[in-house]
């Protein structure tokens, strides 16, 4: 996806001038706003070590950026998607759909050439890796010589297009502990957690890992359509039981599998859309908070009221006084 930032400090910044504005510049941190030509949004870039990268971005749309230089480098980006939805067409005209709580793995060989995000757009933390480095840097941290280029992640580096599947809990709470370091010693936190994490993934794609579950291709096409379904009519009740008959799927399947793919039950999920949505009604002044909560679906303003501050810790009419 970030085929501009894998470069990092040394081939890539000319690129990033192009595409990105630099909002803040730090010793190992830098901040940059998306430019038009190449989507809307920021960027967090963090310096972990030589070679290895740690990117969070909040993203509403974005054009990957394209260059040759990819050509020359052995490097894995491996994206957790935090929030959102988001589409990714390879280069080979492949195609993979990342959902929250989903690990995408893109090797320097399937690179993105379009994606397209969803509505709400997205979040996601993505470590870049350049395999060649990384073997020095997981030798010197366990003082060792276990890691070896030619064998860590080898499946995913030779894989012909994106690797996508649900990270699982040990996975979703190291990244979920990457959101949310400590002020003191954040950057040691900070590369320790990458560390595990990708001594986690090291083994997706060869079948011998345990920490991911997986089901069937049909199932998962069934929960995303009831995924889709959720946030498509925010305004109108469904039950989960009407949910399971319209996607074909059995209420207990459907439940499980769902908070398997997304981290949240159908009902978090539904509540969650909502929340957003009457964040941008709040926007417009003209649009009451009683208009709001039945434009979300909630049949009176108390009840709208208690679920916006259980999500975001004020009521409708504080984040709307405080914003406007």
């Amino acid at each position: 996806m970030s085929e501009g930032l894998t470069l990092g400090k040394t081939d890539g910044d000319e690129l990033l001038e192009k595409y990105l504005f630099i909002l803040c510049n730090r010793e190992s941190e830098r901040t940059y706003r998306l430019k038009n030509d190449a989507g809307e949004g920021l960027m967090r870039d963090y310096e972990v070590a030589k070679g290895i990268r740690l990117i969070y971005s909040e993203i509403e749309s974005y054009d990957p950026l394209v260059t040759d230089q990819k050509k020359f480098l052995n490097y894995l980006e491996i994206m957790y998607m935090v929030e959102g939805h988001a589409e990714f067409e390879m280069e080979n005209r492949r195609v993979a759909s990342a959902d929250k709580g989903d690990v995408c793995i893109f090797n320097s060989r399937v690179a993105t050439r379009k994606c397209s995000v969803g509505k709400g757009g997205m979040r996601c933390l993505s470590i870049i890796v350049m395999i060649d480095l990384l073997e020095t840097f997981l030798n010197r941290m366990f003082d060792t010589n276990e890691f070896n280029r030619h064998t860590m992640f080898k499946e995913a580096l030779e894989a012909g297009s994106c690797i996508c599947v649900p990270a699982g809990e040990k996975v979703g709470n190291v990244f979920s502990q990457l959101l949310q370091l400590p002020e003191k010693h954040a950057d040691f936190h900070r590369k320790l957690l990458v560390a595990e994490a990708l001594l986690c993934l090291m083994g997706i794609g060869d079948g011998k890992t345990s920490d991911f579950r997986y089901f069937s291709g049909d199932t998962g096409n069934k929960v995303h359509a009831a995924r889709k379904i959720l946030g498509e009519d925010i305004a109108s009740d469904i039950s989960v039981e009407e949910l399971s008959d319209r996607v074909g799927l059995n209420r207990t399947t459907l439940q499980r599998v769902f908070k398997q793919m997304y981290g949240v039950t159908t009902f978090e999920y539904r509540t969650q859309v909502r929340m957003q949505e009457a964040k941008n009604l709040l926007l417009n002044d003209s649009v009451s908070v009683t208009e709001a909560a039945g434009l979300c679906g909630y049949s009176n303003a108390s009840k709208f009221a208690a679920a916006f501050k259980k999500v975001f810790g004020v009521t409708p009419s504080k984040w709307r006084n405080e914003l406007l």
